[in-house]
């Protein structure tokens, strides 16, 4: 059973070549960096060779189902374990991905932590922060919703501790 990859077309011209020169196999074999068994198999019968098909286990999906599952993961709203539930795949979600890397067709993006503001929203950005300068007292009943703890809270943890 074959173990390496199997011959390029290139490849089966320079061995031809070689070997209408009167080269030997083990020279071919060291000047095109491939086995001199490999250059004997494909000069023994240049028309048979690689027609054999490689033995090897089946995939569990099939063609129908890699296209179903290229198609949902196009999309971008499921994860892959949201895949294997939503299309009831009976592989695991680690064997989807590698379906999906060995197709090629996507690629891997980190999403964007936020959208990008438009024109539109910064002017009303300006405009609530104009507007809102004239508050004067008010600003000490505002609670800003990033902040982690109110005074409240800073003041109990702090006789606690």
């Amino acid at each position: 059973m074959p173990s390496g990859w199997s011959l390029s077309d290139y490849e089966h011209g320079l061995i031809s070549v070689m070997n209408a020169a009167c080269r030997s196999q083990r020279e071919i074999a060291v000047a095109i960096r491939r086995s001199k068994t490999v250059v004997k198999t494909y000069l023994r019968n240049p028309g048979r060779y690689n027609i054999t098909r490689r033995s090897g286990r089946r995939s569990s999906l099939s063609a129908t189902t890699v296209r179903r599952i290229v198609r949902a993961a196009k999309t971008g709203k499921y994860s892959l374990s949201q895949l294997v539930r939503t299309l009831d795949l009976t592989v695991s979600a680690r064997s989807v991905r590698r379906m999906l890397a060995r197709e090629g067709t996507l690629c891997y993006a980190k999403r964007k932590s936020s959208p990008v503001l438009t024109k539109a929203h910064k002017i009303a950005r300006l405009e609530w922060a104009r507007a809102s300068v004239v508050l004067g007292a008010q600003w000490e009943s505002v609670v800003f919703s990033d902040e982690k703890k109110s005074t409240s809270t800073a003041q109990m943890d702090f006789s606690i501790t």
